[in-house]
């Protein structure tokens, strides 16, 4: 059972459609333990700052 999840949208740039990809995954996370920040990047280059709430 995961303790976090999220899905990065990914948006096709010729339909400007969200379409879904199975072939992306999460190629980095850093995570400080003294904040609630969590830094999460994925595969085709998208960098996401995420609050845990």
């Amino acid at each position: 059972m995961p303790v976090l999840s999220y899905k990065f949208s990914i948006i096709d740039p010729i339909s400007g459609k969200e379409v879904d990809d199975t072939s992306q995954f999460i190629s980095s996370v850093c995570w400080r333990g003294q904040t609630s920040m969590l830094l999460a990047a994925s595969s085709s280059g998208n960098i996401k700052f995420l609050e845990m709430v």
